[in-house]
Formats: structure tokens, C-alpha cells, sequence
């Protein structure tokens, strides 16, 4: 029996290998899925007074809750995917980290408009920032798997 470069232990080795200096980007995923978990729950969050801009632009809750398990899905995916080929698409990971440094700057605005300082101040904010890091470093895959490559 032969293994592939996407199936076998050489899956799982390269997984695990690279899920140290990925942490950032897969606590970043599991964060979003959860906030999008928690919008899906029942009751109203947006009914809160620090949510008044998401319900301002936002006209359900329940979509933003989806979009949100969504795109930590689909980062879950893509880190799998980077995680278990033999050469990294960092490609992906900058994508997936530039569309979370979005959504956590986004989600930071709105907490701001609400004019409601709470928490939100000490974790959205620098979860924006951790995924600037997460860009520079899946650059810099990039850059030397393009220089190991020539």
C-alpha cells in the first residue's frame, strides 16, 4: 500500500508539525466559528446596547451567526489543506487571515459605534492585530517557498 502526499502518516506528521506556528490562525478560526456559534444560539444578542451598530447594519443575526461558522469552516479547511500538503500554499492563509482581519476590525468598529466600553476593547482589537502577524507570516512562507523553489 502507498500513501499519497495528502493521505496516510505523512498527513498527520506535516499537520502536526505545522500546527505550532499556525496556532494564531487556528485560534482565530475557532473564535470566529464561536462568535458565530453564539449569534445562532437563541435569544437576541443584537437587542444588547454594545451590539446597536450591528443591528443598525446587520438586518439578522442569525445570517451574520451563519456567515460566521462559515468562514471559520472554511479557514478550518484551508489550514487542514496547507497543513497536509507537502509544499505550502500560503496563498490561503494570507486570503483567510486578511478576510479575518477584516471581520475582527469590522466587528471592533461596531462595538466602538455602540459607544459601550466593555471587554469587547481588550480581545477584538488585538485579534485584528494577531491577524496582520498572521498575513506577515504566511508572506514569509510564501517568500521562501518561492526562494526553496529556484
Amino acid at each position: 500500500m502507498t500513501f499519497t502526499a495528502h493521505s496516510g502518516p505523512g498527513l498527520w506528521v506535516r499537520v502536526q508539525h505545522r500546527f505550532g506556528a499556525r496556532m494564531m490562525e487556528w485560534f482565530l478560526s475557532g473564535h470566529m466559528m464561536l462568535f458565530g456559534l453564539v449569534l445562532l444560539a437563541p435569544g437576541s444578542i443584537f437587542d444588547h446596547p454594545a451590539y446597536s451598530w450591528f443591528s443598525s447594519v446587520f438586518f439578522s443575526e442569525s445570517l451574520v451567526g451563519m456567515v460566521m461558522v462559515a468562514v471559520g469552516l472554511a479557514r478550518f479547511a484551508g489550514l487542514i489543506i496547507n497543513g497536509a500538503r507537502k509544499h505550502v500554499t500560503p496563498r490561503i492563509r494570507q486570503i483567510s487571515a486578511g478576510i479575518g482581519c477584516l471581520i475582527w476590525f469590522g466587528i471592533s468598529y461596531g462595538f466602538l459605534e455602540s459607544g459601550v466600553f466593555s471587554t469587547w476593547l481588550a480581545v477584538y482589537p488585538l485579534f485584528a492585530l494577531g491577524e496582520l502577524v498572521n498575513i506577515h507570516r504566511a508572506a514569509r512562507d510564501e517568500g521562501e517557498h518561492r526562494g526553496s523553489s529556484r
